[in-house]
């Protein structure tokens, strides 16, 4: 018979109760009687993973222009493939405004990506 106080505030009832102090006795058999409390990474929100990703993609083709500037023979990894889309101009005749937005991926950009996105897991 389970002897466990359940109060009336409780909704698991006698043998939820049970049940709740057989884990937790099973738990403290397996880990020598101490109750170790879990640790849950957490990140830094997508802001922080937004702008890290930018950086590492900027620093990214910096170091591949540098690289490259070095050695020439690694053209190849040098190309660059753009994405996005092209300007669009509104004039209003009050005002202009300009739509657009162009991604220039290359394969040092590519490692940036990777690199930043390996910084933020490790945060």
């Amino acid at each position: 018979m389970c002897v466990w106080p359940v109060y009336p505030t409780h909704k698991v009832g006698l043998l939820g109760a049970c049940f709740s102090k057989v884990l937790m006795l099973h738990f403290r058999k397996y880990t020598g009687g101490r109750v170790l409390a879990r640790r849950y990474s957490t990140y830094p929100g997508w802001q922080v993973l937004l702008l890290m990703l930018v950086l590492g993609a900027i620093i990214g083709g910096w170091l591949g222009e540098f690289i490259l500037g070095i050695w020439p023979s690694l053209g190849i990894l040098g190309k660059v493939q753009s994405v996005g889309l092209p300007t669009f101009v509104l004039d209003l005749r009050v005002f202009t405004l300009n739509f657009g937005f162009m991604l220039h991926i290359s394969f040092f950009s590519l490692l940036g990506f990777l690199l930043a996105w390996w910084v933020y897991r490790r945060l």
